[in-house]
């Protein structure tokens, strides 16, 4: 018998609403106050929807059901690397790739990096947290109305295997638990604005900042892949990514001030 609580309901609905929140305000507060286009915010998401779900997502098609994919999924450190190495090249690639294409006559405001990256960072919360959040919180209203078993039985074998499994950790994790995918996509988005920023600016005349972009990515993604495999409880990944996506921000931070420098001197 499954059973949901008030608090993981209420759990669910900030994950729903706190989730669009993000991409929303981040779109509202650059235009407000820096003046950003629109296009940015868009392109940006529309990158990472082709690079990262689409044509990243073909690759591991490919790649993963070779032997050589069996091999790597065998083996945590080159499941790491290869992880870490794919998701920095599609993404920070369709960064790179916009950036000289489409925004190359549009880049006067220096602010529309940061536009950019909210899309692409709020085309990822939405499409990888919230819709998984809306789910979670309709099985949970079925469970709560009593008919989750009626909603099993019209499944096929292995979806329901699946749900069911979803079912279970909704009945019995504590309702804190679910607030851990929203601080990390918190971070991620942080990320996002961080990586943009760096790039951004590498096409500026510091395209050393381009090889930064893709070790930091990489960085994070294979350093996360392995840590949890490690059994290192969920909380303290997260502080780790946290913490790593505020250093990132940080060395953006210290890259802008660095260009603006360099640009005030030159017009002197």
């Amino acid at each position: 018998m499954y059973t949901v609580s008030i608090p993981m309901l209420v759990v669910l609905i900030v994950d729903v609403l706190v989730s669009l929140a993000i991409p929303i305000g981040l779109y509202v507060v650059l235009r407000r106050r820096f003046g950003c286009a629109r296009t940015p915010f868009f392109l940006g998401a529309a990158t990472f929807f082709l690079f990262a779900m689409v044509l990243e997502q073909l690759v591991h098609l490919v790649v993963l059901r070779s032997s050589i994919g069996a091999a790597i999924q065998q083996n945590i450190w080159l499941f790491a690397l290869y992880g870490g190495a794919m998701a920095a090249l599609f993404e920070e690639g369709g960064r790179l790739i916009v950036f000289s294409t489409l925004l190359k006559k549009r880049r006067d405001n220096d602010h529309d990096a940061l536009m950019f990256g909210a899309g692409h960072g709020g085309m990822e919360v939405i499409l990888i947290f919230t819709i998984t959040m809306v789910m979670n919180l309709y099985y949970a209203l079925m469970i709560r109305s009593g008919r989750a078993d009626a909603l099993l039985a019209s499944m096929e074998e292995g979806q329901r295997a699946t749900t069911a499994l979803i079912f279970t950790s909704l009945s019995t994790a504590s309702a804190p638990f679910y607030l851990l995918g929203l601080v990390e996509r918190f971070a991620a988005v942080i990320l996002h604005l961080s990586f943009s920023v760096l790039v951004w600016f590498a096409l500026k005349g510091k395209f050393s900042l381009l090889y930064l972009a893709f070790l930091l990515h990489f960085a994070v993604d294979a350093i996360t892949v392995v840590l949890s495999r490690s059994g290192l409880s969920p909380l303290l990944l997260e502080v780790l990514v946290v913490l790593f996506s505020l250093l990132c921000a940080l060395i953006a931070r210290w890259a802008w001030k660095a260009q603006s420098r360099t640009t005030a001197s030159d017009t002197q």
